[in-house]
């Protein structure tokens, strides 16, 4: 492994005669920090013909788009969908990657995304009311804190060295607890059942939170075996990041992409410390890859739950957690039974995810079609079309898609091609997350992110986990030490390590 190289590719509202960005190269262990949001991709905001075009009817078609043109064909029942043919990579990968946003992305600002009356930004506003409220680091700031007051999350007051991690709800458990399963497997919560953790989005759903509760046990773990709290916090983010570099990355983008990045550094994705930030190109389309990946239900939930949908999963996050309800992590690490799989990386969405409840995306949001919430985004924050960027790499081999290739993937999607037909431009000027999916569909049927994916995803967690706090990449000998095999840790090994697995 070598060392990621510096580059210079600035984020747009840095400029020769107002520096913007003055953000710290690591993360804060005891405050708020925010820090800039900007484009890989900075020269195509110059072009008008790179970008969508700024009209109504732009703003119609995509609404059409993701209202009637990105249903999963499978069905509205979760029957059906477990009849669908999906990729053999284990589910929890399809929530490891939300956990890993969480981490390093959580936009805020004083500037409020209106998806009713969409408009485009002046991109000169992204360094001043549209900041990131995470570090962007692979430093577990999600578990650790800051949270977004400037907490950290809080300590076992019988040890400050560990983390403090609550009891599920029924004690004695009322059903019993599976074999193996202790008591201390929910999230740290306030009186009122509120999560107290560094990032609240990891309460979102139930398995998310027991991946978060993973981690806190983990650490845990690590104290038990003799270390203090510094000690083990580093060794786990290392583990973790070595988790993101060779496991998670070699399953979600094409692996010769990886190794290119890895090995011989960023092409496009390469600011210096000092100027660090966030790609819009990456926050808002490439790593929204993983909503096309998840299913409306996941059969095998534990011993109590035979499956758990979209709806349980979210609803039953929300209160303390109850024993019937505390994950059996085999299925959600099975890819050798079909029935496990996620849903292949296509632009196609499960119904639940074009029908979400105000529960679920916040009160007073009215839009709640995931589809049309992206597609929107990428609009107003004037994310470069998916062939502007493939033409962007075109050093490097990549090839937009053609009208054809486009075509070819939506013909078993419902109403899509019909679309895309009658709406020419999205043909020739596509939306960048739109794009990734269907050349995610069409180069490799979904089983992982295409060229233009593959890039900008493995460009910019590399270099993220450059600059982390205790990176792996400032020593080149460094191997994980904590697996079952010498030189490997996943996130199978991690679950061990918890002792929920």
């Amino acid at each position: 492994m070598t060392t990621i190289r510096h580059g210079s590719v600035l984020p747009l509202e840095q400029t020769d005669s107002q520096p913007i960005d003055s953000n710290p190269p690591a993360s804060s262990d005891s405050a708020y920090v925010s820090w800039s949001f900007g484009y890989m991709f900075p020269e195509l905001q110059n072009d008008a013909e790179k970008l969508l075009e700024t009209s109504d009817d732009t703003v119609k078609s995509l609404r059409r788009l993701g209202e009637d043109g990105m249903e999963d064909p499978v069905g509205v029942n979760d029957y059906d969908d477990l009849k669908a043919p999906g990729v053999p990579v284990p589910t929890i990968y399809t929530f490891f990657g939300q956990f890993v946003d969480h981490d390093i992305t959580f936009e805020r600002g004083s500037m409020k995304i209106d998806l009713m009356s969409p408009t485009p930004i002046d991109p000169r506003k992204l360094g001043t009311e549209i900041v990131n409220s995470r570090t962007p680091n692979l430093d577990l700031d999600n578990v650790y804190g800051p949270d977004l007051e400037g907490k950290l999350a809080p300590r076992d007051p019988n040890n400050p060295d560990k983390m403090l991690i609550s009891p599920v709800n029924d004690s004695p458990p009322s059903r019993g607890l599976a074999p193996g399963k202790d008591i201390y497997n929910d999230l740290p919560r306030a009186a009122n059942g509120t999560a107290q953790i560094g990032d609240p989005r990891d309460a979102e759903n139930v398995v998310l939170a027991q991946l978060h509760v993973a981690f806190l046990r983990a650490h845990n773990a690590l104290v038990d075996c003799g270390l203090r709290f510094g000690e083990a916090r580093k060794l786990l983010r290392q583990h973790y990041q070595w988790i993101v570099l060779d496991d998670f990355l070699e399953r979600i983008a094409d692996p010769n992409v990886v190794k290119k990045v890895r090995y011989h550094g960023p092409r496009y994705f390469n600011p210096s410390a000092k100027s660090f930030f966030m790609p819009l190109e990456f926050t808002v389309a490439a790593f929204r890859f993983g909503h096309s990946k998840v299913r409306r239900a996941y059969p095998g939930f534990n011993r109590f739950q035979q499956s758990g949908n979209l709806g349980t999963i979210f609803s039953n996050a929300r209160v303390r957690l109850s024993s019937d309800w505390i994950i059996d992590w085999t299925a959600f690490l099975n890819s050798d039974n079909r029935l496990h799989f996620p849903r292949p990386i296509d632009p196609a969405l499960s119904y639940p995810l074009l029908h979400l409840n105000e529960a679920q995306i916040g009160p007073g949001d009215p839009e709640g079609n995931l589809a049309v919430r992206n597609l929107l985004r990428g609009y107003i924050l004037r994310l470069p079309t998916g062939q502007a960027v493939a033409e962007a790499m075109a050093s490097q081999g990549v090839l937009p898609l053609t009208r054809d290739q486009m075509l070819s993937v939506g013909q078993n999607i419902a109403n899509q091609n019909d679309i895309l037909t009658e709406t020419p431009s999205l043909l020739e000027r596509t939306p960048l997350w739109f794009y990734i999916l269907a050349e995610a569909a069409y180069y490799s049927r979904g089983y992982h992110l295409g060229p233009v994916g593959s890039t900008i995803v493995a460009e910019v967690l590399i270099e993220v986990l450059r600059q982390s706090s205790d990176s792996i990449l400032c020593d080149p000998h460094w191997r994980p030490t904590l697996g079952r095999t010498p030189g490997k840790f996943e996130l199978e090994d991690l679950l061990r390590l918890a002792g929920v697995f």
